[in-house]
């Protein structure tokens, strides 16, 4: 989810071949609620990544600004473990 436009979160989910859609905070409000939005609200917002589980708990939080490598590889392991959980 970011705050970009729904047209260019299509381009980016084809581009990438992703089976699910992407969704659009066009005005902050998601980035605002999770305290991740920039003071003043002009700038795009930060650049984190939440694991949340079925229940709608917060599992795992990845702040990683200048690393975008880092989301994807600790999100896919904080799954996998809330996966092993359920087992």
């Amino acid at each position: 989810m970011s705050t970009d436009s729904e047209k260019r979160h299509g381009s980016f989910a084809k581009s990438l071949g992703l089976p699910y859609p992407l969704l659009a905070d066009r005005d902050a409000a998601i980035a605002r609620s999770y305290g991740v939005s920039r003071i003043g609200g002009w700038l795009p917002s930060k650049r984190v990544t939440f694991v949340i589980d079925r229940d709608g708990v917060v599992r795992k939080v990845i702040a990683a600004e200048l690393d975008a490598a880092k989301h994807p590889r600790e999100a896919l392991a904080a799954v996998e473990a809330l996966g092993a959980s359920l087992s």
